[in-house]
This record gives structure tokens, sequence and C-alpha cells, in this order.
């Protein structure tokens, strides 16, 4: 029998903290107005994650790069003639195809990202199918992993959250550069993830929009962001509505950045 309830009432972190001790095994779905998520627990531990049904195949894998297609239809051969109820991602460890700890580190960066925008959600119903298990061309992850470090995390995450959207209350909010970066953008440093975010920001691309431009999740590019604008290098804007009757019927075309002042901005931060 599925247990159901919903999150509003009984929190997602206690929720997991009870999977975690008692050694649950199953699939844990969760439901916010259009969006969806899987979790699947094998004794406690978490094996998958996904907020796309497509997450939930082995594709993944060649959409995150830990494996070529070539190698990923070579172990789904390999899994048709095989007999032993073995799963897609022991195939492809067993028969070496890649390498585990790769597929592991990869696997568990995708999770944690699926994992901690739950977090955010005020509200959902959930189901938890016990016995659940995924199928077996599912992308789980080699070695099951731990959901305390994850609930410790998630919480953090949701405080950060709390600051962040006093200035950036939506995803759907566009970020542009500002005419005059003044004296904080000077001498600025920009970590890697950070330059990938800055390369994006063109005055029209929305928040989630970049984020799915550059796989990062949308804590992240809102975090970033959140970190220009305190830096005095951006500022944020709602998106423009359309206008019946012009240009704007199919998206308002919003301001152009020049490209001058890119560079202008880039020079400063690079301390040039």
């Amino acid at each position: 029998m599925a247990l159901v309830g919903n999150i509003r009432d009984f929190g997602l972190s206690d929720f997991l903290y009870l999977v975690d001790r008692g050694y649950k095994t199953g699939g844990l779905h969760l439901t916010h107005e259009q969006e969806t998520a899987l979790l699947f627990f094998e004794k406690g531990k978490l094996v998958l994650a996904s907020r796309k049904p497509e997450d939930e195949k082995a594709d993944l894998l060649v959409r995150l790069g830990l494996i070529e297609q070539a190698q990923l239809d070579k172990a789904r051969q390999a899994l048709t003639s095989s007999s032993n109820g073995a799963t897609l991602m022991q195939v492809i460890i067993d028969q070496q195809i890649a390498d585990q700890e790769q597929l592991q580190t990869g696997l568990m960066t995708h999770t944690e990202e699926s994992v901690y925008g739950l977090f955010g959600w005020p509200e959902g119903e959930f189901r938890f199918e016990q016995n659940q298990r995924p199928d077996a061309d599912s992308p789980t992850m080699p070695v099951p992993v731990s959901v305390e470090n994850l609930i410790m995390e998630g919480v953090r995450r949701i405080d950060e959250w709390g600051r962040i959207k006093d200035r950036i209350p939506s995803t759907d909010m566009i970020v542009k550069f500002i005419d005059q970066p003044g004296e904080k953008a000077k001498g600025v440093k920009l970590a890697p993830e950070e330059w990938r975010i800055f390369a994006r920001i063109n005055g029209k691309d929305s928040l989630a929009e970049i984020a799915q431009k550059t796989s990062l999740s949308d804590f992240d590019v809102c975090r970033i962001v959140y970190g220009f604008l305190t830096a005095g290098l951006v500022d944020v804007m709602k998106k423009p509505r359309p206008m019946a009757g012009s240009r704007g019927a199919q998206g308002a075309e919003p301001p152009r950045v020049k490209k001058s002042l890119v560079n202008r901005i880039i020079n400063r931060i690079r301390g040039m």
C-alpha cells in the first residue's frame, strides 16, 4: 500500500530522514503544479533522482557526456542477451565500458541538483511506492548515496533562496548589464562557472534560459547573478509582456546589449 501526503504538512527533509533511518526501498513520486520528480531508494540510500521523464533512461549518460552513444548501444545489446537479471549500469561497469568512478561523480552531480530544487517547493503531493525499483535501463548510481548530506545542503539552500529571492523573485527575470558598472566591478575575479553565465548575459534571455543553455541549476544561476547584482555589474528586470498588434505579439523585443558595453565590463573584471 502506497504512502501518500503533502510536503506542506510533512516536510521533504523529514520524509527523507525517515526513509534513510528506516532503510526503505521504493520510489518517491512528487508533484507540484506542473513539475514532477521521482526518487528511488535502496535500503534507505538514494540510487536515482529525476525531474524529467527522459532522465529516467540511460540516454541521460550520453547527454551528461559520461559515455558515447556507441558505448551505450553496446551496453544495451549486452543487456538484451544477458539472462542473469543485471541492470544496464551493472553491464556498463562489469564490461568496463565506462569508468565507475567517473559515472558516479557525474551522476552524483546531476542527482544533487535534481534533489536540491525540491526543497524549495512550498507544497506538493507525494506518493511512496514500497519496493518499487527503477527499470533495468535506468541510469542508477553505481554506489547508492546517503541522504544525510543532501538534507543538510537542501535546507541550507532554502535559507539562501530566501535572501536571493528578495532581489531575484523569479527565474523568468531577464538579466542585463548596467550602463555604468561602477567601482565595485574593478578587480572582480570570476570562477569558471561565473564566466559561463557572464558570457550568456545578453539582455534578452531569462535566468531560466541561461540555466538551460549553461546546463547549470536554477539555483546556481540565481546565486551567481545575485553576486553580480551585489557587485554592481548587472540588473534584472521583468520580461516585457507581449503587445497585441505589434512585433510584441510574439514577444516584446528586449533592449539589445552593445558589444562595447560587454567588453568594457569584461576589461574591468579582468583588471585591465
